[in-house]
């Protein structure tokens, strides 16, 4: 396997050794991605956060500074991710303030309407069917409750050249919007940010407070 279709592999499901180092370089390249995310969130103080593929669990923090008597739940797919964000943010988790369980984003293990803010950076290229990621952010939020999900400018990331490798499924925009408004969120939005590393959209949406 050459080194291009490995980076892409383990970009998809990242383990093991190589996967560490890669997790680290890519919070390196998406730190600012979360950031301004978390910046857009409008998030509250006692706000319950459901975050789908926190990697190395870099964001977590960002996310508890402004939910500073809330909680963030973390899912992700691969071992090697809970391990790293596990000690990143063993404090928090001993303090009950963080939870991080193995589980897929379109098949999350939590009841209906049970976060105030979900969340999700840098994953909607690996992920096949966004939309069954969307319905499930949708089920699993309060009324009323807020949505953030931020992935890099298409035309920019496809000059990436592991993009060329399997395990990448580049969506147009125009297509990742309308998953997003079909899930069900209402107020929704598309904003652009070209200060970070490719350019980054951010599509936040709201769960109705009366559902019809």
């Amino acid at each position: 396997m050459n080194l291009v279709k490995s980076i892409g592999k383990q970009m998809q499901y990242p383990r093991g050794v190589f996967g560490k180092i890669l997790f680290a370089w890519m919070t390196r390249m998406t730190i600012a991605h979360a950031r301004w995310t978390v910046d857009l969130m409008d998030i509250q103080p006692d706000d319950d956060i459901l975050e789908i593929g926190f990697g190395n669990g870099a964001n977590i923090k960002l996310l508890l500074q402004r939910a500073v008597n809330g909680t963030v739940t973390g899912v992700e797919i691969s071992d090697t991710a809970i391990e790293m964000a596990s000690r990143k943010n063993a404090k928090f988790i001993s303090e009950g303030k963080v939870n991080l369980l193995k589980a897929a984003g379109n098949a999350l293990p939590f009841k209906d309407g049970v976060f105030d803010k979900a969340c999700t950076v840098a994953t909607a290229y690996v992920i096949e069917d966004p939309g069954a990621v969307f319905r499930e952010m949708y089920r699993v939020l309060k009324p009323n409750g807020g949505v953030a999900v931020t992935f890099p400018v298409r035309e920019n990331f496809i000059k990436f050249k592991p993009v060329a490798a399997e395990g990448f499924y580049l969506h147009q925009l125009a297509d990742l919007e309308k998953a997003f408004r079909d899930a069900g969120f209402m107020n929704c939005k598309t904003e652009y940010n070209d200060q970070v590393k490719f350019g980054a959209h951010c599509m936040l949406g709201m769960k109705p407070t009366t559902i019809s």
